[in-house]
């Protein structure tokens, strides 16, 4: 049976977590089984804003400055605390993900 491939977004809802919420190293990864560097910058392409302006960091920003705005970007996007403008949290999530992706290495 073909493996399907889970959308961006799909792995907070679909997560096991019945035996606790795994480690670090778990969810990391199981982001990049979802989510490839690839198809970071095919969101990125076209859009008016930088990763660097998306996340709202300096292009000489340090990792831990660059992880803490991501952090506070994607809690305060993300759509199950947006469920009054659910489409527009998944673009904007997607997008901070994709800009955290392609900086973050």
């Amino acid at each position: 049976m073909a493996k399907v491939k889970k959308g961006i977004l799909d792995g907070y809802k679909t997560y096991d977590t019945s035996d606790g919420f795994g480690n670090a190293q778990q969810w990391r990864d199981a982001f990049r089984e979802r989510f490839s560097k690839q198809e970071a910058e095919d969101i990125l392409r076209g859009q008016d804003q930088t990763p660097y302006q998306i996340l709202g960091v300096t292009p000489g920003a340090t990792k831990s400055e660059i992880k803490k705005a991501y952090r506070k970007l994607i809690a305060q996007w993300h759509p199950d605390h947006n469920q009054h403008r659910i489409e527009e949290a998944e673009e904007i999530s997607k997008k901070i993900i994709a800009a955290y992706s392609v900086i973050a290495d």
